[in-house]
């Protein structure tokens, strides 16, 4: 049993000196990167340019050319806003051309389909139906016929033959006139 509360004893005794170890492991690494930051940190002000040193002509020198190169960028871009715009206005021209042209045909159509059912007596425009104008004088006609006791005409199957062709060739022209103008 005295070995086995040596070994223990062995052991402990082990341990803390490892641990010492890496307790001082860890503190001279934590030393090294604190001298590795204050190097570089120096080393970084060493290689600074000195503000100070710089004279006021110098400083305006460079102050005149950074404010001349922006300019030079201002013109730049003023032109190119410039030229933008002209294309713009011509795409804008270029489309408006054919919307013209189209309402153009649209209010010729508007205009030939008022005056399609007109005749012009004098400087003044008349509207006329033509159906309805063959449909008065054909009811003249039969009203005729009937007043005159013309039964016989009218019971013929030629009368309303006559009258179904009388409608066609109306219609026909009136396609006619429509197509015409």
């Amino acid at each position: 049993m005295k070995k086995s509360s040596e070994d223990k004893n062995n052991g402990q005794a082990n341990s803390d000196i490892n641990g010492r170890i890496e307790y001082f492991d860890q503190a001279l690494r934590s030393v090294d990167s604190r001298m590795r930051a204050v190097e570089k940190r120096l080393s970084i002000k060493s290689f600074e340019p000195d503000h100070i040193n710089i004279s006021q002509d110098k400083r305006r020198n460079i102050d005149d050319a950074i404010s001349n190169e922006l300019l030079d960028k201002l013109d730049t871009l003023e032109e190119k806003l410039k030229h933008l715009e002209r294309i713009t206005q011509e795409m804008q021209e270029n489309d408006l051309v054919p919307i013209r042209t189209q309402l153009l045909m649209i209010e010729e159509r508007m205009h030939r389909l008022e005056n399609q059912n007109k005749i012009t007596i004098g400087k003044i425009k008349v509207p006329i139906e033509f159906s309805g104008l063959t449909a008065t004088i054909v009811m003249f006609v039969t009203g005729y016929l009937i007043y005159s006791d013309r039964w016989n005409i009218i019971r013929l199957p030629y009368y309303p033959i006559a009258i179904g062709i009388l409608f066609g060739f109306v219609v026909i022209g009136k396609f006619i006139m429509t197509k015409r103008k």
